[in-house]
């Protein structure tokens, strides 16, 4: 990364286009690349940036893609958005093999001989030498060894579901390794093109600055998804109890909260409740502040495992931060005031998911009023064939109003695609258009449902006439398993996804005996009535090599010092209505250069967007 100069501001951020070799090596390092990486890239890349893509035509592969006839099998609901299913011939006139880069995981096993991959073999005619990378998708192990691909000059075919950034995407591509996929969809793609027509911005968001798309998109417009890093859940029989109302300011959750500590609702005589708990879970945090803030401003929520722009937005077009105003302030005083009475477990600051699901799982007499999670199976087990399991008595917290009225759910408008990379072709693919034809088939609703539930008749069945979605309408297909499948049966949610809103809410649920994913969409539509509107949301973003080295080296310290504060606030080892306290808080960001911070993004939305 950029080191920081000595008085303490962050490197210059540079917007030009053109790279020395010194330039291109230094920002190839900024993002994460090792120097003996970044040299033998330079060596193996053209450097040809011009836009489109290879015009390689393969005479193995059939222009325009694979013949295909339309699946009459399926019944599509009313205004049905999303993956149609097509009986496809094979994309090739004969064998052809890629090699195929993928990270390790548990629910694929072994992925040469993965249910899933096997028929998706049979489909397509294509062969894949699987290139097995150590560590889970997104994880440091597996791009250490990725880069160590890289460093050798041994690059396959194809990195699929490897979490190349958008700036590496960009520094890959301007130097050749990535080939542009433009033209190749153009020619190709009837899947893509079918997700670009579907949802416009998706193809905005995975297309970099220069023009290029250099990654396959990956689509999941999960409804529940968009608000959960915010829900809060309460436990409705105790509210039942005491004659309580579902709280709607914070006035009244606090209230809430002290009855709960001081009128024993589970009965059993002991001061054993606690109110309020959240968890701290390495990788997958679920922060007070995530809820609380929004009684007070738009805060689109952090630390980065949870949003990709962490606490930034967007006043009137100019990149804000939210964590050093006065709302936020406010927000830190209202969690301090109900740690000091008692109604905020400690635990909350501390404890990872384990610990939470021992308390949310305790045999006898429940003690968990209200939980700061994800969704109910973060702090119990969730079992879907007993009614009167203890999960279906937590409901949602809406937004509540805080003094002047404020109620916001900071909504994902963008969280149906990020610009990460799903799918990757290489300059040492022989065979670019089999690829990305390859890719294409994988959109296609049939590959979709087995890629998801397993074998067609085992795992899933379409569905008949009558029988009714999650959203109320026709079913597009009913679940024979509780999901997840078997390890071994599907692709574990890699692969390329084309999952639309319309295609999640088709799945037949059984009005007696709902499913989790029924009441999940249910009680995240208190936090939609309530979202802000798109315009103030970041959106994600391309940012150069030397506008990463300036945030990655910055993101870090600020998502540190932003957790580690709201702890020390909301427990009293710092005070919020001290001035000393809070001016010390806020001017650290300004020492650590957030002005360049926001400078950066500002220059890589501008550049997308102005």
């Amino acid at each position: 990364m950029a080191a920081e100069r000595s008085d303490g501001v962050a490197p210059e951020v540079f917007s030009t286009k053109d790279m020395s070799r010194r330039r291109f090596m230094a920002g190839a390092v900024g993002l994460g690349v090792s120097t003996a990486s970044a040299g033998t890239l330079l060596a193996a890349c053209s450097g040809d940036d011009a836009k489109g893509g290879p015009t390689v035509e393969d005479p193995l592969a059939r222009a325009g893609g694979p013949e295909s006839t339309p699946n009459t099998d399926p019944i599509y609901p009313d205004g049905y958005v999303g993956p149609r299913a097509s009986h496809k011939r094979p994309i090739v006139k004969e064998k052809v093999t890629l090699r195929v880069a993928v990270p390790q995981n548990s629910a694929v096993g072994d992925w040469k001989e993965n249910r899933f991959t096997q028929w998706y073999e049979k489909t397509t005619g294509v062969h894949i030498d699987w290139q097995v990378v150590a560590g889970e998708a997104g994880s440091a192990d597996a791009m250490t060894k990725v880069n160590a691909m890289i460093a050798s000059g041994d690059v396959p075919d194809v990195f699929m579901n490897i979490d190349f950034s958008p700036a590496q995407q960009m520094l890959y591509g301007s130097q050749g390794l990535f080939l542009p996929l433009n033209d190749l969809i153009d020619e190709y793609c009837v899947e893509v093109k079918r997700i670009f027509k579907d949802y416009p911005d998706i193809k905005e968001l995975v297309t970099a600055n220069d023009g290029n798309i250099y990654t396959m998109p990956y689509v999941n417009d999960c409804f529940h998804c968009n608000c959960g890093i915010e829900r809060m859940w309460i436990y409705r029989p105790w509210l039942d109890e005491l004659g309580l109302s579902m709280p709607t300011t914070l006035d009244e959750f606090e209230d809430v909260l002290t009855a709960f500590v001081n009128e024993d609702p589970n009965g059993n005589g002991k001061r054993d409740e606690l109110p309020l708990m959240a968890h701290a879970h390495p990788g997958w945090p679920a922060p007070l502040s995530n809820f609380f803030m929004g009684s007070f401003l738009y805060n689109p929520g952090g630390p980065a495992s949870n949003r990709p722009n962490p606490w930034l937005y967007l006043n009137n077009g100019k990149v804000d931060f939210v964590a050093n105003k006065p709302e936020w302030r406010e927000g830190l005083r209202y969690q301090h005031r109900l740690f000091a009475k008692g109604l905020i477990a400690k635990e909350s600051f501390t404890q990872d998911l384990e610990a939470l699901q021992r308390i949310g799982d305790r045999k006898g007499d429940n003690i968990l009023g209200v939980v700061r999670a994800w969704d109910w199976g973060s702090f119990l087990t969730i079992d879907i064939s007993d009614p009167e399991a203890r999960w279906h008595d937590y409901v949602a917290v809406p937004p509540l109003k805080g003094p002047d009225g404020t109620a916001i759910a900071a909504w994902n408008h963008y969280g149906k695609a990020g610009n990460n990379a799903g799918f990757v072709i290489t300059n040492a693919c022989k065979h670019p258009d089999v690829a990305v034809q390859w890719a294409d088939g994988q959109y296609e609703l049939e590959a979709q449902l087995r890629a998801s539930y397993g074998d067609l008749g085992k795992g899933w069945r379409w569905a008949e006439e009558g029988e009714v979605g999650i959203n109320s309408k026709q079913a597009l297909y009913k679940a024979l398993i509780t999901w997840p499948p078997e390890d071994g049966m599907w692709w574990g949610q890699l692969g390329l996804s084309y999952r639309s809103n319309d295609f999640r809410l088709a799945e037949a649920v059984d009005p007696k005996a709902p499913t989790f994913e029924k009441p999940l969409y249910e009680e995240s539509k208190k936090y939609y009535e309530h979202r802000q509107p798109r315009e103030m949301e970041l959106p994600p973003l391309y940012l150069t090599e030397e506008q990463a080295a300036v945030t990655g080296e910055l993101a870090v310290a600020i998502e540190n010092h932003v957790t580690t504060h709201e702890a020390k606030f909301t427990m009293g080892q710092l005070d919020p209505n001290d001035n000393a306290d809070w001016q010390a808080y806020v001017e650290t960001f300004d020492r650590m250069g957030l002005d360049r911070y926001l400078e950066a993004f500002q220059a890589a939305y501008d550049e997308k967007y102005a």
